[in-house]
């Protein structure tokens, strides 16, 4: 069973909130040249790809009944899609995303479970797992050229503020889930917060409502420096985090899929019991402590801490 890593015991040496880098000149120089030679042809490669995914986005979105399974023509344009993804994956400097362990069929597994969650970055789950549909907030609908791309995977759109909008994707993910129509799988990211996955935060219970079994996927990234991670406490922002990671030769990430975990009666009964339980098996497996901090508690010891600062 996976300790538990308690509030006061955190320091700056095993804190899941604490990212730094500290290149050394050579890393340094090595990241200029990339910048120089690399940078150019990834952010044309990556832009032309993320341009034709969204205008096969948009071809597959018209006429599309977004309430059924997509059917026909737009089944293999859905794969290019998704390939797509992974090419401008690939251009961030994710060339080579290692597979351990094997994706299971919704018939087995209807439901992803991926942690820890540390990085927008953590978005290749989805393409290497075949576009599953995930829960977005409806303001995504609008993020240029991405947008549509987030449509045509036939996401769940959530108002965040709408108790009775978020009643319905609540209702429209278990019956996805529960249906035998062709959906594809649902993917989550449980936790409730970002780290720099030192830890596995609390899960929030609304995958696990359908009561159904759920894989749980690892993400593993394997880089010298941690120019991923995008959490509390560290001095570099979104564009950095972008910078860098872009600057580095190679950035290693492995995507490890565990057994299926099949809830017992008392788990179908109780979705925040069944939640805990996958957290802890993924938790070992990673051989990270689980930490029972909310995002509502996270956020108030940094505002804290900046107030007092």
């Amino acid at each position: 069973m996976a300790v538990v890593l308690e509030t006061e015991d955190i320091t700056p040496e095993n804190s899941p909130f604490r990212a730094r880098l500290n290149f050394s000149l050579s890393e340094k120089v090595q990241m200029f040249l990339c910048f120089i030679f690399v940078l150019p042809i990834r952010l044309i490669v990556g832009i032309t790809a993320q341009v034709l995914a969204w205008a096969g986005s948009c071809i597959g979105l018209y006429g599309m009944d977004i309430n059924k399974p997509i059917s026909g023509w737009r089944i293999p344009l859905r794969k290019v899609v998704g390939f797509l993804g992974k090419v401008c994956c690939m251009c961030v400097g994710f060339q080579f995303v290692q597979i351990k362990g094997r994706r299971r069929s919704k018939d087995e597994a209807p439901v992803l479970v991926v942690g820890p969650h540390t990085s927008f970055f953590d978005a290749l789950a989805i393409f290497w797992s075949d576009l599953p549909f995930i829960v977005s907030r409806i303001e995504n609908k609008n993020i240029p050229f991405i947008g549509k791309c987030i449509q045509f995977s036939q996401a769940i759109f959530v108002e965040r503020d709408n108790k009775e909008n978020r009643s319905a994707a609540v209702n429209e993910i278990i019956r996805r889930a529960q249906s035998d129509d062709p959906w594809n799988q649902y993917l989550i990211f449980p936790e409730g917060t970002t780290s720099n996955g030192k830890a596995m935060f609390s899960y929030k219970p609304g995958g696990f409502l359908p009561g159904k079994p759920v894989q749980p996927v690892l993400i593993k990234y394997k880089m010298k420096h941690d120019t991923v991670s995008w959490t509390w406490d560290q001095p570099h922002g979104v564009f950095h985090i972008f910078l860098y990671t872009l600057c580095q030769w190679d950035c290693p990430v492995e995507l490890e899929y565990l057994d299926p975990y099949i809830p017992s009666e008392e788990e179908k009964a109780d979705p925040a019991l069944f939640a805990n339980n996958v957290r802890s098996v993924m938790a070992d497996a990673m051989g990270i402590p689980l930490c029972n901090m909310t995002y509502a508690e996270v956020k108030e010891m940094f505002t804290k801490k900046k107030k007092d600062n």
